[in-house]
């Protein structure tokens, strides 16, 4: 090797390891994460942030942690604040899931995810669908056998219309080739009525999270049906979307992402330092404790799951006359 070469190849190692050394500096330099939460105290996203919290003191991965709950507008009042008050701020964050893709997808919203800069995705559960015990649907199959010769016989039940349950289901619909229009979605406030609707036999099946539902079917008070995981999942009675043919993986998942002004050392800082959390011991319990699934993803893959997950959505909330 040449003089020139062996300078070159030493040039750039040196700037690599210079770079890796800076974001280290950066993820070990936050000294108080500020966290934005788009929803109010207790919601899903402020147990995300709350957990964030527990584990950044439990494990002292930086000296203080800030919660700030902004509830409203779909969670897009918070993206809205974040984008016109965290400039520069290389250690904010702001928290969002599904949910925060799918909104702007049925309003007309100043703000969406676009506007900032997703950062990885952290945990989240995979949607199941869960019946009555009692209830006459014996299997996914029986159900899709019901729903195609009756579309209007079977009730769905679920969040808000455009909720994660609704695009869920609006997707086994039209792989089963049921028009859409047809689907027979019934909409509540949150989760404990859908329970509630579930066991009165308001409705024939509800989706969700396996905790939404877990002390039902503990209980033998519901049945799982079908889990959209990849695979089957480790203690869970149910049989995948996947593996009877319909090829659907919907998570409802939570995630971080920081303001877009932020330099790429910036962000890598922020990277490496979620890197570590989802790594840390108090977290690791916390997923075990709550039944969360590491869902983790870094920056570039997370970026594309969401383009892609909104795309999904867009096309499905079209077809069911609700995108803008």
């Amino acid at each position: 090797m040449t003089m020139t070469r062996r300078t070159m190849l030493g040039a750039a190692l040196g700037a690599t390891f210079d770079s890796i050394l800076v974001r280290e500096a950066l993820a070990q330099a936050i000294r108080v994460l500020d966290v934005t939460v788009p929803g109010g105290p207790g919601s899903g996203l402020d147990q995300v942030a709350r957990a964030i919290e527990d584990a950044v003191r439990h494990d002292h991965l930086a000296p203080a942690v800030r919660v700030n709950n902004v509830p409203g507008g779909g969670g897009m009042v918070a993206i809205s604040q974040f984008v016109t008050s965290k400039r520069g701020n290389a250690q904010a964050v702001v928290v969002q899931g599904a949910g925060t893709v799918f909104f702007p997808l049925t309003n007309k919203t100043p703000v969406s995810l676009a506007d900032v800069r997703p950062l990885a995705r952290l945990a989240g559960e995979y949607e199941v669908i869960v019946v009555r015990a009692d209830s006459p649907i014996r299997s996914f199959q029986d159900l899709i056998q019901r729903f195609k010769s009756d579309p209007g016989s079977i009730a769905w039940g679920g969040g808000s219309p455009g909720s994660t349950e609704n695009i869920f289901f609006a997707r086994i619909a039209k792989i089963a080739g049921v028009d859409l229009k047809r689907l027979n979605f019934i909409p509540h406030p949150n989760t404990g009525e859908v329970v509630i609707s579930a066991l009165s036999g308001q409705v024939s099946l509800v989706g969700g999270g396996m905790q939404d539902f877990i002390t039902q079917v503990e209980a033998g008070k519901m049945r799982l049906l079908a889990v959209a995981a990849p695979e089957r999942l480790p203690g869970l009675e149910a049989p995948t979307l996947r593996e009877m043919g319909y090829d659907i993986i919907f998570a409802n998942w939570r995630g971080v992402s920081v303001h877009p002004s932020l330099t790429e050392e910036q962000a890598k800082g922020l990277s490496e330092f979620f890197a570590k959390l989802v790594q840390s011991p108090r977290w690791q319990q916390i997923m075990k404790d709550r039944g969360w699934l590491d869902l983790y993803m870094p920056e570039a893959e997370y970026q594309a799951f969401i383009k892609e997950e909104a795309r999904q959505a867009r096309e499905i909330l079209s077809e069911l006359g609700m995108a803008v």
